[in-house]
């Protein structure tokens, strides 16, 4: 099982109900969703995993973005609403959120942090309701050697250590950052091709239940982003080898921020005529960016992602159908 784990921007939540609405989510795709807003898209988004009986990981106390201060300010609001017809439009909202968690599609994830990790090993929280993220374990492996019979969750996500992994009860999931990410996108010309992974081939092998990884993302969080002088479209695939690699394809005219357009051509052209002599597999994803160089529509940078993001979502869960 592939778990993708995505941090809940606008793009990346709409990259997920796309490939649920157009039915090429896989179902050896398992998506892992760390929310940064508490607003109508990730709301929707998480309806719509349960409309299509298909389960996801949700976290409850995500440790990047501003969930916590919406969440917070919805719940000031309701308290200090005046309106009686908005109060109960706003408790509704908060009433319905609620009860969506608790939907057997929803797996609710805690990230194990210093807040929690005490209540974690000591029994204060019911640890086979949830999913345990631990990106930590060089300072929570003491908790699971004096807890580890209270601890037993249904997925623990673990960074790669083959005698933490021994410590865990229950299913072992590998959670690695496999995007070997530039300080700027330019720099991407001088290593156009990179290595990213072979845990889709190995994973079972080394006693894992699943993998996981923060495909061309990678786990560092921005805030907002900005205008780059290069564009670069990220693409994944599989070698002759089966090992995933990812293909970076970088403008021409990058000597300062303007014609973002112009610098997405480029980049695109590029990869058109990489795909044309590549074995790369034709995903929905491919198809959109191909579509829109095509067309000669730029649709954002954000987009590009999106579609990026579903790429590689297709094409492991292609192969992992493939090949059970």
């Amino acid at each position: 099982m592939y778990f993708p784990y995505l941090r809940g921007r606008q793009n990346e939540l709409l990259c997920l109900r796309e490939l649920l609405d157009a039915g090429c989510l896989p179902e050896d795709v398992m998506p892992v969703i760390e929310p940064v807003r508490f607003n109508s898209t990730y709301f929707l988004t998480i309806k719509r995993f349960i409309e299509a009986k298909r389960k996801v990981v949700v976290i409850k106390n995500p440790m990047v973005g501003k969930y916590d201060i919406d969440y917070k300010e919805l719940l000031e609001s309701i308290a200090g609403e005046q309106d009686a017809i908005k109060k109960e439009k706003k408790q509704k909202t908060l009433t319905e959120y609620k009860e969506l968690l608790e939907s057997p599609y929803i797996l609710n994830a805690l990230i194990v942090n210093d807040k929690n990790m005490n209540d974690i090993g000591y029994g204060q929280i019911e640890t086979e309701k949830y999913v345990l993220i631990n990106k930590d374990i060089a300072n929570y492996t003491d908790l699971y050697l004096e807890s580890k019979e209270e601890i037993i969750a249904k997925y623990t996500f673990i960074p790669p250590d083959e005698d933490f992994k021994e410590d865990i009860n229950g299913a072992a999931i590998l959670l690695r950052d496999c995007y070997n990410k530039a300080k700027r996108n330019i720099d991407y010309l001088d290593n156009p091709d990179d290595f990213f992974s072979k845990d889709h081939l190995v994973y079972k092998k080394r006693g894992y239940e699943g993998f996981s990884d923060y495909s061309i993302v990678g786990d560092e969080y921005e805030e907002s982003g900005f205008a780059p002088l290069a564009i670069a479209i990220h693409i994944v695939y599989m070698d002759e080898k089966n090992f995933l690699k990812v293909h970076h394809f970088v403008s021409d005219s990058n000597e300062n921020i303007s014609d973002p357009a112009r610098k997405f051509e480029e980049a695109m052209r590029k990869l058109v005529e990489w795909e044309k002599f590549s074995m790369i597999k034709k995903t929905m994803g491919l198809k959109a960016l191909i579509s829109c160089y095509e067309n000669q529509k730029f649709p954002g940078l954000g987009v590009v992602k999106k579609y990026s993001l579903m790429h590689h979502m297709e094409l492991i869960g292609s192969y992992l159908g493939e090949n059970k």
